[in-house]
């Protein structure tokens, strides 16, 4: 029987579907404190963690661990060079995001060209203060990185008969999008697009990549939308293009620190939409999580590792 140490409380409709696919070859140990937990981290072979910060020392304590399933998609909280070393896999929840993510941009792009914002503010304030809108129609829509959250985006958006373009890794055809560039065309992408939505991981190589440069090559009635990790944008930048009036605006929902820091000179830009990185939950995160666990868990289980999906490359740190 692999066992199988879970940090999160899960349903007992999320536990009876782990028991009725996997039977007695399988059992969930809930943990709520690493210290107090005792011999059952040694005898774990999974370990199943919503915790915003690992341990080392934490881990070194599941010496027969081999699989840890993520349920973030952001994975840098992990020791990953400790992970590598050991050769335990590493799953994320890459996908899990797709239709919450996908309706919160499509719902933020209309927010910004019907001018949601401005009078919604109005309404607070008991002003009646007309002002021009915008459309979608006509306009193009710049996503770098195009994975599962950025696809469903794009298949949301085709009724609005907008230009989608992407840039990612691998130049390849991309159902829903006009155009896809290699991380080469992102210059060309910045300078084609009306909004531009990073959807990107965070690496080593994508850590403050859009930054004055990538600013200075936008439209100046384009505005920047960042739903996925806060270090991707170089942040004095990003206040800078939007205080000087480089871009448009901003739409974020993820930042370098966070909370928020109350002194922070983004909360009083008027031009900003900002969200305290709510884009991904849902109450239904973790059934959808389920599904790919216990698909993963099964494969792990008959020894079929290649089977898993999800698995991250510790080089590419995605």
């Amino acid at each position: 029987m692999v066992k199988v140490v879970c940090t999160y409380t899960l349903s007992e409709e999320q536990l009876g579907r782990i028991e009725r696919r996997l039977g007695d070859r399988a059992e969930v140990i809930k943990v709520k404190d690493f210290e107090k937990a005792g011999d059952v981290l040694a005898q774990a072979r999974v370990l199943l963690t919503n915790q915003l910060k690992i341990d080392q020392k934490d881990l070194e304590k599941m010496e027969n661990l081999e699989w840890v399933q993520c349920v973030f998609s952001g994975i840098n909280h992990f020791p990953l060079d400790y992970l590598k070393h050991k050769g335990i896999i590493l799953t994320n929840a890459r996908g899990v995001h797709r239709i919450q993510m996908s309706e919160f941009i499509v719902s933020l792009l209309l927010s910004i060209v019907r001018k949601s914002y401005h009078y919604t503010k109005a309404h607070l304030a008991g002003k009646w203060d007309p002002v021009k809108i915008d459309e979608l129609y006509g306009k193009t829509i710049g996503f770098i990185g195009v994975g599962a959250v950025a696809r469903e985006t794009a298949r949301k958006l085709r009724p609005f008969d907008v230009r989608i373009i992407g840039v990612k890794n691998t130049v390849e055809g991309v159902e829903h999008f006009d155009e896809i560039y290699g991380i080469d065309g992102l210059d060309s992408l910045l300078e084609q697009s009306d909004f531009v939505i990073t959807l990107v991981p965070l690496t080593d190589e994508t850590e403050k990549m859009i930054g004055k440069e990538q600013f200075r090559k936008m439209k100046q009635t384009a505005w920047f939308i960042n739903v996925a990790r806060g270090p991707v944008v170089d942040e004095q930048s990003l206040i800078k293009a939007v205080k000087e009036g480089w871009i448009a605006g901003a739409g974020l929902d993820v930042f370098e620190q966070e909370p928020l820091p109350e002194n922070s000179p983004i909360w009083g830009l008027d031009n900003v939409i900002l969200t305290p990185h709510i884009a991904g939950p849902t109450p239904h995160y973790m059934d959808r999580l389920m599904d790919l666990f216990i698909d993963n868990l099964e494969a792990f289980v008959e020894g079929d590792t290649e089977k898993m999906v999800n698995v991250i490359d510790y080089d590419k740190q995605y």
